[in-house]
């Protein structure tokens, strides 16, 4: 089964809880315009792929449906899943660190302007974002830049999960043991996190986070 979403959300500022990366739930009253942009949830493509398969060896299967119980625990009773999830990247919202004679209200964000494409053609963790093409407000009058809200976004993600199931009939057919082995993570990509999107900082456009490397688990589950 595949599911795909393509979608497109927008606001001018985002629920307290739902403020990530830079997001702000305050917005700048006198001029609501420039705070209207992408929400902070905002995910234009989410493709998940989910595959259950029941491998067709064992009793009550399509081979081996009559095949005593030894053989049963050796053969059959398998099951195999897999889940594929793909996914834009999530907004980032660009500020700077105002000095006191720019700062207008300690709630409010302020972002930069930008000169020219802000994420690199060939990002790397040490080089997401192009540090030349944004510039921090140097009138005291307008401290706040150009930069439209959540301009940017984080790398994508990729991630594959897969599992393998066994069961074992206990005691007649409605009581069973399942033992389940499964990786996360299976090919163990780096699925990196958000870069820092303060221009002030020096480590503006550097990575220093990602998601879990693969992980193995062992469980088990008895039905009755």
């Amino acid at each position: 089964m595949n599911s795909l979403t393509l979608s497109k959300a927008q606001d001018n500022a985002p629920g307290h809880l739902e403020a990530s990366n830079g997001d702000n739930s305050r917005a700048n009253y006198c001029n609501l315009g420039a705070e209207y942009g992408v929400s902070s949830y905002d995910v234009p493509v989410n493709n998940t792929t989910s595959v259950v398969y029941d491998l067709p060896f064992g009793r009550g299967r399509r081979f081996g449906g009559g095949m005593n119980r030894v053989l049963d625990a050796i053969f059959g009773g398998y099951r195999f899943t897999a889940i594929n999830r793909i996914t834009s990247g999530r907004p980032v919202n660009l500020t700077y660190s105002p000095t006191s004679q720019f700062s207008v209200g300690g709630d409010l964000s302020y972002r930069p302007n930008i000169i020219d494409q802000v994420v690199f053609d060939n990002p790397t963790p040490n080089a997401y974002f192009d540090r030349t093409a944004v510039a921090i407000p140097t009138d005291p009058t307008n401290p706040f830049g150009d930069a439209p809200r959540n301009a940017v976004r984080g790398p994508n993600f990729w991630q594959a999960d897969i599992g393998l199931h066994k069961q074992f009939r206990l005691y007649g057919e409605s009581t069973r043991l399942e033992l389940r082995v499964e990786a996360f993570n299976v090919f163990n990509r780096t699925n990196f996190g958000t870069p820092n999107r303060n221009v002030s900082s020096s480590a503006f456009g550097t990575i220093t986070s990602a998601y879990p490397a693969r992980e193995i688990q062992f469980a088990a589950k008895i039905y009755f």
